[in-house]
């Protein structure tokens, strides 16, 4: 049963690739100028933006599960499973909190919190994301762009998840699962959670106007709104790579069909390649600290020495 909706997901995701690749052959030239005109140096922007998007998730993670009783849980042992799960998310999202759940469980051994408890853990995340993304929506709906309803809409469907997510620690108090939205009803650390989540919203914010800006787009608020939606919809879908390209597709293709499909690969691009930068980085870092403190004592040593010498010169 399982094989199925694997099967199914890589179905999925390998056809949107496919549609995207005939849009990239059919607007060659657009796509082309779109992508020859990106400096090296913006893109290396997008990826410094994403890395630091990766990092604040992660932290937005362990305040979650710290409230879900993990309060004994590292950095490293979190920011190592998120950075795990998120390499498995770039080639297909519904892997990455599988992947997360199992390795945490795994670095961690007997200290995380329960499996179901951290499936859940996600949610006041998504539920916070959710109100940051139909905050967006009315700013853009303001501007004139897009159907009325939508932005209501989407407000209302990010307060009630909230607001479920908030009451149902009371309401189904003996059932272990629900301790992961705990943080709701932690006053210490929801306010950190709200700032770490406002800060992921302002650094995808960033990252989209500046690569839509370089693909020649318009880079108002109401074009990136819409962008951060789709993308937004679109990365809970089973689209792998294929999710970036769709999502500026819906949301401003209609007009510039090459240019569109441009600014989703290099979202998609910066997207794995900041993956990447965090997960060896996340690798590497246990590794530097033996050194820095090596490299500390040799200088203290080299330092005695001095004054030792020093001395005896006096």
């Amino acid at each position: 049963m399982r094989r199925r909706p694997r099967l199914g997901y890589a179905v999925t995701a390998i056809t949107v690739l496919g549609l995207v690749g005939a849009l990239c052959v059919l607007h060659a030239d657009d796509v082309g100028s779109a992508l020859g005109s990106v400096p090296p140096l913006a893109m290396a922007g997008a990826v410094a933006l994403h890395v630091a998007t990766l990092g604040l998730r992660s932290e937005a993670w362990r305040l979650t599960l710290a409230a879900a009783g993990g309060d004994s849980l590292s950095r490293p042992v979190v920011h190592g499973a998120n950075a795990a799960a998120f390499v498995a998310g770039t080639l297909q999202s519904q892997a990455a909190l599988p992947a997360r759940v199992a390795l945490l469980r795994r670095l961690a051994g007997g200290r995380a919190p329960r499996a179901g408890q951290i499936y859940v853990a996600d949610v006041p995340i998504f539920a916070l994301e959710l109100c940051a993304t139909s905050l967006l929506l009315i700013a853009a709906v303001l501007t004139g762009r897009g159907p009325w309803w939508v932005a209501p809409g989407a407000f209302a469907l990010a307060l009630a998840v909230l607001l479920g997510a908030r009451l149902a620690p009371e309401r189904f108090a003996h059932r272990p699962i629900v301790r992961g939205l705990a943080i709701l009803g932690d006053r210490r650390r929801r306010g950190a959670l709200v700032l770490l989540v406002a800060g992921i919203a302002a650094l995808t914010v960033a990252r989209v106007w500046l690569i839509l800006a370089l693909c020649g787009l318009p880079h108002g608020l109401d074009e990136i709104a819409w962008v951060f939606a789709a993308l937004g919809i679109f990365g809970v879908l089973p689209l792998g790579p294929g999710a970036p390209p769709g999502a500026t597709l819906a949301a401003i293709g209609a007009a510039s069909v090459g240019a569109a499909v441009a600014a989703g690969l290099l979202l998609s691009a910066s997207g794995i390649v900041a993956v990447l930068v965090y997960a060896l980085g996340i690798a590497v870092a246990p590794r530097l600290g033996p050194l820095r403190r090596s490299h500390r004592r040799r200088r203290h040593t080299v330092a005695a020495d001095e004054l030792e010498d020093a001395a005896v010169l006096a």
